[in-house]
């Protein structure tokens, strides 16, 4: 039998076809050859199949039902945000926080990225509780995995987080140009001008970056908007401010969405032109379009449930670890803990 990748075709063409098929398919044909399995598993392809423009960017929202105790993600399956589904494959059961994507690969509980060499890293920020103290006990744990080596670093200094500065959650992913980006609030003097604690992966160095004058850490959110790093600052729930740093630093304010009632907070931005927000009464997803002003909201009637985060969704060929392999866990409470020990009583 004739190897199906070899024919009459030229490969320019056979690549095209290719980049434009499901990843669901092209999962299929690595099965039909040697050539073809190679052919699709190569990063490069991986790289181009995602980047095409037939490979579709869809909403995916996290939510939770605190009646039935479960977190699920709800697919909006067009642009139009009309119909959505809950796929089984993307189902994690117990996980609550989700970070990313990055080349489509989402990470659980870990601020996320990507060095220019292709190696993905985790920074894993983790504060212990003092019950003498009945607070937090410093230092914390900060850890970074490079999935190139299989290993963490430790870093010994970590002064930056300590009893008067704590990092929060940005808004789901906050990586850009090999720079992982969270908000950081001075528990000092509250409410506090917000700052930002930034991860070079390149250099695996933190530094601290200073955001608005005038802008204080009460209801401000840190995201991406385009091509920038953005803070959405929340004025009485009916107003968000967006920011962007234009260079580390320096921030300008692009625009002014409100007054709308109801905006419990703030979730992100979809296609550039619309902020994603949580309604404070209802808990359903609304989305204000910047351009048009024209206001929507999307009616769930499921009772408990509100929602945790919105992400960007694109298939992805690209594999974590292994032969394929989707899903990689690494055992922190175990490694990184003891270590973190081992460290403090060196130290002591």
């Amino acid at each position: 039998m004739e190897n199906p990748i070899h024919s009459n075709l030229p490969q320019e063409l056979i690549l095209e076809i290719t980049l434009r098929l499901p990843t669901k398919t092209l999962l299929r044909f690595k099965c039909v050859s040697t050539e073809w399995n190679t052919l699709i598993r190569s990063p490069n392809f991986a790289k181009q199949h995602f980047s095409h423009k037939s490979n579709q960017e869809l909403l995916l929202a996290q939510r939770y039902n605190f009646y039935k105790e479960k977190y699920t993600l709800v697919l909006f399956i067009d642009d139009s945000l009309s119909q959505y589904d809950e796929p089984d494959h993307l189902q994690i059961p117990g996980t609550q926080i989700i970070m990313g994507p990055l080349n489509g690969v989402f990470c659980v509980e870990f601020g996320f990225g990507l060095n220019s060499f292709g190696d993905y890293k985790l920074v894993y920020i983790q504060y212990l509780w003092d019950n003498e103290s009945d607070g937090p006990y410093y230092p914390c744990i900060i850890s970074v995995y490079n999935s190139g080596s299989d290993s963490w670093r430790h870093f010994e200094e970590t002064d930056f987080v300590n009893y008067e500065r704590s990092v929060y959650k940005s808004l789901v992913n906050t990586y850009l140009n090999e720079v992982y980006y969270w908000l950081m609030v001075h528990v000092d003097n509250p409410p506090s001008i917000a700052c930002i604690l930034a991860f070079d992966m390149r250099q695996d160095k933190f530094r601290e970056i200073k955001g608005p004058n005038g802008i204080r850490t009460v209801d401000v959110y840190l995201g991406l908007y385009g091509d920038s790093v953005a803070l959405l600052s929340d004025e009485k729930h009916k107003f968000v401010d967006v920011w962007v740093m234009e260079s580390e630093g320096h921030w300008s304010r692009i625009f002014k969405v409100g007054p709308i009632e109801d905006i419990c907070w703030p979730l992100g931005f979809w296609k550039n032109n619309a902020l994603l927000f949580e309604t404070s009464t209802t808990n359903e997803l609304s989305m204000y379009n910047v351009r048009t002003k024209a206001l929507r909201t999307f009616e769930d009637h499921e009772a408990g449930r509100y929602l945790f985060g919105v992400f960007i969704y694109k298939e992805s060929l690209v594999s974590i670890k292994g032969e394929g392999d989707n899903c990689y866990m690494w055992d922190t409470s175990s490694d990184v803990l003891m270590d973190f020990f081992r460290r403090q009583l060196r130290n002591r």
